[in-house]
């Protein structure tokens, strides 16, 4: 249920109790199924609901006037959009179902009562949109200062985790949706060279592709040549401070 993808994701920001959890899990709303390749939402469209990925993944893009892409972010399950929906009429981006798509549609005002609510779990929402924002300052530094190598290896240790926290995937690998035309608008780079770069990796035994997955064979390695630190997750700091394990 989508209901329970959220209260996944946000249970890693907030120590919530029975009764936080519950309001989650009682959250009204209808759902939607979007095909793979349909778009959910387009710039400029007057927005009415808030969207919660149950199952699948989209991506959130912009499109220049001579039709050049930048990919912004991928959403995963538990993921939430468009809170800009609190705060603006129209949508500043557009949205794409890169696989079939199942969603909760939640009204607004339903989402704001929830907010009023619980403190806990206004906390647990803000903690999710810190995380966001840190995933476009790793996508800014990621585009604007490292190496076609460095951006992909950094890219797919970044997915890895997050489907990792959706309780998708393994230890050792996920399956990956996304075209090489869609790795390559989201980090800057040509579909030829995108795909040249997966090919040294595989050469240098760092990854492996079979149907559809990517598999690491090297992560420590990856992450040292990606320079990637998942300390802006922000999770092991949060879960030191309620004591927990990850």
């Amino acid at each position: 249920m989508a209901r329970e993808a959220l209260l996944r994701r946000i249970s890693f920001y907030a120590d919530l109790d029975d009764r936080d959890k519950a309001e989650v899990l009682a959250l009204q709303g209808h759902e939607k199924r979007f095909d793979r390749n349909s778009e959910i939402i387009d710039a400029g469209q007057e927005l009415d609901s808030v969207l919660i990925v149950k199952d699948g993944w989209a991506i959130r893009y912009k499109t220049l006037d001579d039709g050049r892409r930048q990919v912004l972010n991928v959403l995963l399950p538990g993921d939430m959009f468009d809170l800009q929906v609190l705060v603006a009429a129209e949508a500043d981006h557009s949205v794409l179902a890169v696989t079939d798509l199942d969603t909760l549609s939640i009204a607004p005002s339903t989402f704001r009562n929830i907010l009023t609510e619980s403190g806990k779990l206004t906390l647990a929402f803000w903690w999710m949109q810190v995380q966001e924002e840190a995933f476009l300052r790793e996508q800014i530094v990621r585009n604007g200062q490292q190496t076609a190598r460095e951006r992909i290896g950094h890219f797919l240790l970044e997915l890895h985790r997050r489907v990792q926290i959706a309780q998708k995937g393994t230890r050792d690998g996920f399956r990956l949706p996304l075209t090489q035309t869609v790795i390559a608008d989201a980090l800057g780079l040509t579909p030829i060279h995108t795909n040249r770069v997966l090919r040294q990796l595989e050469r240098d035994n760092l990854i492996q592709r079979e149907k559809g997955w990517v598999v690491f064979k090297d992560a420590d390695r990856l992450a040292e040549i990606s320079d990637f630190d998942p300390s802006y997750f922000h999770l092991d700091a949060f879960r030191m401070r309620l004591g927990r394990s990850q």
